[in-house]
């Protein structure tokens, strides 16, 4: 091996610089290199130039009056470069930061801003409800604030949860927000009367009474902003009290100004999850004894499911579909009925089983299936899932 550098082994995702290079003289083929490709060039040297920019800035020294107008001059100089013809982006002499832009005031005529994250708007964190940093839960209804649209994404919804945001939930909906919920009967953990109440509010909510085809596990807030400054939190926070205040929960909060693709994704998933027929619309008055039925039986354990079945339509997801067409082409065309589907967990395998058996039977395939499971507790989910997905009232097992 030749003689090297300092550099570390391991792995990196560096541009190569003159610096850089001089470094990786006598690597040779123990330095794994690739061409930098255009469709990712503006984000690479994006990269390179903020962190040459930071540095520059931090560098100055001397009074905050002089390390502020050293830092403000080079700004200034970067960009007339990048800017060419325009004086618009160069720093106005005034020095500030716009916070924000209201059309309320008071009774007496005085304007009145929103209360503002302790975030700020431009940066990402983790909030771990720990000593020393704002809880979810005060984080949040600082969010609410300022919102203009919010989307919910989580698993159960609790009474005391939406207490703890009711106030502004009422304040951002009567201010012309656009609230809108999704939800399910997981494990009985959703609360009727707190879906009652987010309705009263002003709410759209949707939810998933499948639970065993649609695996929603997910605890996500999109507060969108008509300013750009868009926010996203992410993490383990159900709608309930403890999540919101003192509960072990993780979150991390998003920027559309560092992440904006990130949260592009977030509102792209939640807008095909709004469009989904697995996401129903919830209406107090039409839908109250539906959802107390399917809470009580989630809440009960699929070891007390009814040997009743009702007509449920289950249909597999994109890749779930997918799946079942391949199967469907190895017998159909390769007349190959010995195969072997692997697939993560949480996808659905069992949920792909039962509708290929229930394709297979309706096309007078086959007439009986054998589903082997290690524990008796999946065995019994398992059972479950076929009743759903096939409309079958019993199912044989043996353990």
């Amino acid at each position: 091996m030749p003689a090297m550098s300092e550099l570390a082994p391991g792995l990196y995702e560096r541009l190569v610089t003159e610096g850089l290079a001089r470094e990786l003289v006598g690597h040779g083929e123990w330095a794994q290199m690739r061409a930098l490709e255009q469709v990712e060039a503006a984000d690479v040297l994006t990269a390179h130039l903020a962190a040459l920019t930071r540095r520059a800035l931090r560098a100055f020294r001397g009074t905050d009056a002089e390390r502020l107008a050293g830092q403000v001059e080079l700004a200034n100089r970067l960009a007339a470069v990048l800017g060419e013809d325009t004086q618009d982006d160069l720093v106005a002499g005034s020095r500030e930061l716009l916070l924000a832009v209201t059309r309320s005031r008071t009774p007496e005529g005085r304007p009145v801003f929103p209360r503002r994250p302790e975030t700020p708007l431009s940066a990402s964190a983790l909030l771990v409800n720990g000593h020393g940093q704002p809880s979810v839960g005060h984080e949040l209804k600082r969010e609410l604030a300022s919102a203009d649209r919010v989307d919910l994404l989580c698993a159960f919804v609790r009474w005391y949860g939406v207490r703890i945001l009711e106030d502004e939930l009422a304040e951002f909906v009567r201010g012309g927000g656009q609230l809108r919920v999704i939800t399910t009967t997981y494990r009985g953990a959703t609360e009727r009367r707190a879906l009652d109440r987010l309705v009263e509010l002003g709410a759209e909510v949707k939810i998933s009474y499948e639970t065993r085809t649609t695996r929603l596990h997910a605890k996500a807030w999109l507060f969108r902003r008509e300013t750009g400054f868009s926010t996203a939190y992410v993490g383990s926070s159900n709608l309930s009290k403890s999540a919101l205040i003192d509960g072990l929960e993780w979150n991390v909060r998003l920027s559309a100004v560092e992440q904006p693709h990130l949260l592009d994704t977030f509102a792209a998933t939640f807008e095909e999850y709004w469009g989904d027929p697995a996401f129903e619309d919830y209406d107090p008055t039409a839908d109250r004894g539906r959802l107390d039925e399917a809470l009580a039986l989630e809440g009960a354990g699929a070891r007390e499911l009814p040997w009743t079945v009702a007509a449920v339509d289950v249909r597999p997801f994109g890749y779930q579909g997918e799946v079942l067409a391949e199967l469907a082409a190895e017998r159909q065309v390769h007349d190959r009925w010995r195969n072997l589907v692997v697939m993560a967990t949480g996808t659905g395998k069992t949920v792909v089983s039962a509708m290929d058996y229930r394709g297979l039977r309706a096309a007078g395939e086959v007439e009986s299936v054998l589903f082997i499971a290690h524990r008796e507790e999946i065995l019994t989910q398992s059972q479950g899932t076929f009743r759903q997905v096939c409309g079958m009232a019993r199912l044989a097992s043996c353990t």
